[in-house]
């Protein structure tokens, strides 16, 4: 079989799933190991914590100086509920009319601005797409220009535990309550060669009670889990990694990674050090091995994929 020719280098975009704190720290250790492997980004698509990392990185933010602000990152960024006490009384009070969430988004959006190099996507460097929840319709809403910071603040609202983001007058949620990983943000609008998804989401345990719950996380969490990540993604296979073809047809190649974490509830920050690490170590073992192939002919990644699959369905 003759190799396709390239004259131009391969454009590689990325997608950051949904994933939680833990998926803050995994979507770094990610974003290390494709700098330390000189793979340049041209794209990025993100939700909930993936749209947090993707913005800030695409915003033109130098990594290693973010790497620098998550080292002192702790729930207080993040997370500011004020008074339980308050909130329980406004429930009472005013029989949960007032009631849209236990803390505002000020303290995830005052991060997010901190964070970011610009204010608005047209000015980021790297073209960035957040997804959100709209509340108006229920549909999925794309975020690619306006203000930066609200944009992805609006992508990581957790419904519940956050009231929901103004946005030019619509109301918005955490977008992975409709899609944890958005590929067609990407798919044929940026003239990508190779599409890496990088999917941290936990997997839907399922809540069984308080009495059988035995970790240290929270039971409202565990039911949020559950609805939001009740449905599976057309592009997971459980592999550590997989390649697949768009479903639109196109011909971009997308390298499906789907590492194995530590445990992180939210909102802890203790261990993110290490999850972090985890995720770079195993996203440099992946692709370390097929560094040259993703440069200089990525399809075949896939026909390899496909030829072993016919030869292993042939050998049963």
């Amino acid at each position: 079989m003759v190799k396709q020719s390239i004259t131009k280098p391969v454009r590689f975009g990325l997608v950051l799933s949904a994933g939680g704190v833990r998926g803050i720290y995994a979507h770094s250790g990610f974003l290390k190991a494709l700098e330390d492997l000189h793979l340049d980004v041209s794209a990025i698509s993100g939700c909930s914590a993936g749209a947090i990392v993707g913005g800030i990185y695409a915003s033109g933010t130098p990594l290693k100086k973010w790497l620098g602000s998550l080292k002192s990152m702790d729930k207080d960024d993040f997370w500011q509920p004020g008074s339980w006490g308050k909130s329980v009384w406004q429930l009472i009070r005013f029989g949960g009319r007032t009631f849209t969430g236990i803390a505002t988004t000020d303290a995830p959006l005052n991060f997010c601005r901190k964070n970011i190099a610009v204010d608005t996507f047209e000015a980021c460097p790297i073209p960035f797409h957040s997804i959100a929840t709209s509340l108006a319709t229920g549909k999925k809403a794309m975020f690619s220009s306006g203000d930066l910071a609200l944009g992805i603040a609006a992508s990581a609202t957790i419904p519940i535990l956050y009231q929901p983001i103004e946005i030019a007058g619509e109301f918005y949620c955490d977008g992975g309550v409709i899609d944890l990983g958005p590929t067609e943000a990407l798919c044929c609008k940026h003239k990508l060669d190779v599409m890496f998804v990088h999917h941290v989401a936990t997997h839907n345990k399922g809540f069984h009670g308080l009495a059988k719950d035995k970790g240290d996380s929270w039971p409202i969490l565990e039911i949020i889990d559950t609805l939001m990540f009740r449905s599976r993604p057309w592009y997971l296979t459980e592999q550590p990694i997989s390649f697949q073809r768009c479903p639109c047809g196109c011909k971009v190649l997308i390298v499906v990674l789907e590492p194995k974490l530590p445990d992180l509830p939210w909102p802890k920050t203790e261990k993110g050090a290490e999850v972090l690490e985890a995720a770079l170590q195993q996203t440099t073992q992946m692709l370390t091995p097929l560094l040259t192939t993703l440069l200089q002919n990525p399809a075949s990644l896939l026909e390899k994929q496909m030829s072993n699959g016919i030869k292993e369905s042939r050998d049963e």
